[in-house]
């Protein structure tokens, strides 16, 4: 699943490269009103969210295709074994099957969005661009700043489509196009990188809870830290101010992990609008606590 070795962060932090990677409300409505749109791609998704799909229904981007995050975004269920985390990255076929039906082609501008300030759809960022896809974008903001802005929704679905698209695995193994690590290689990761835990800083000492609950030697920079208070992503000098703080400017290797793999993408998203490039552990804690238990309990039996 891994590539070879994960990519060093550069230390030309200077430039902003947020246009390549977001859109703001106000951009994408004009694109919308024009007469030729981006596909667009709904991820509700966020913890304790029961029925995604309803709330989706009771509102969302005119034109949106809703997009179930665990079955088309990830592999997630039963038959994978708990060591691969809870929301595993989904196979190539299955999910050019899925683009296909919200009418993507290989040249498609697409936006992807979510109810939680871009904190979920950061994923779909994520896995398309790791398919291989060019041209994904993440609405700043999310749902909830679009509506704040007073701009139209709707209720409708639209009509399922054919697109073309053509999914492009990478390397012997049919690894994507961004880079991840395997739970070996986030064991090892620091001291010789920089591995961010983008959980909540409650999750990453878990002071109430006993002993700190992450993996050794990472640095905890939650996700939700990466956004103002209207949900917007910070200026490049206030996220190049925290990279430098992580001692992500010295040319270490950058990986990233939260929960699940989705907090963490999020995280490699807000590191590229800064000219870093991380690679993503998508097993996160759920596969590395599985793996931790696995091992004690084989230990227990020696």
């Amino acid at each position: 699943m891994s590539t070879t070795s994960p990519p060093p962060a550069t230390a030309a932090v200077q430039y902003d490269f947020r246009d390549e990677h977001f859109i703001s409300a106000q951009d994408l409505a004009e694109q919308l009103s024009g007469g030729q749109p981006p596909v667009l791609l709904d991820v509700r998704f966020r913890p304790g969210l029961a029925d995604p799909k309803a709330e989706y229904d009771a509102g969302h981007l005119p034109g949106a295709h809703y997009v179930p995050l665990s079955t088309v975004l990830a592999d997630a269920g039963s038959h994978r074994p708990a060591a691969d985390g809870a929301l595993p990255l989904p196979e190539f076929t299955t999910l050019q099957r899925a683009l296909r039906g919200f009418g993507i082609n290989d040249d498609s501008r697409i936006v992807v969005y979510d109810n939680r300030h871009g904190l979920s759809a950061a994923r779909a960022w994520w896995v398309l661009r790791w398919a291989g896809l060019a041209d994904v974008k993440v609405l700043d903001g999310g749902y909830g700043y679009w509506k704040g802005q007073g701009l139209p929704s709707s209720i409708s679905r639209p009509k399922s489509q054919t697109g073309t698209v053509t999914l492009k695995p990478f390397g012997p193994h049919g690894q994507g196009s961004l880079p991840t690590l395997s739970t070996k290689e986030a064991a090892v990761f620091a001291p010789a990188g920089v591995l961010i835990d983008a959980r909540e800083a409650e999750h990453f000492s878990a002071i109430s809870q006993g002993p700190a609950t992450h993996i050794p030697g990472a640095y905890s920079s939650p996700s939700t830290t990466d956004l103002d208070h209207n949900g917007l992503l910070l200026p490049a000098e206030a996220l190049r101010a925290k990279a430098v703080d992580a001692g992500l400017t010295s040319g270490a290797a950058v990986g990233t992990y939260c929960g699940a793999g989705v907090l963490a993408a999020h995280k490699v998203l807000t590191l590229a609008t800064i000219g870093i490039n991380a690679s993503l552990y998508v097993g996160s804690w759920s596969a590395w606590s599985a793996a931790t238990s696995a091992e004690q309990a084989a230990r227990a039996c020696n």
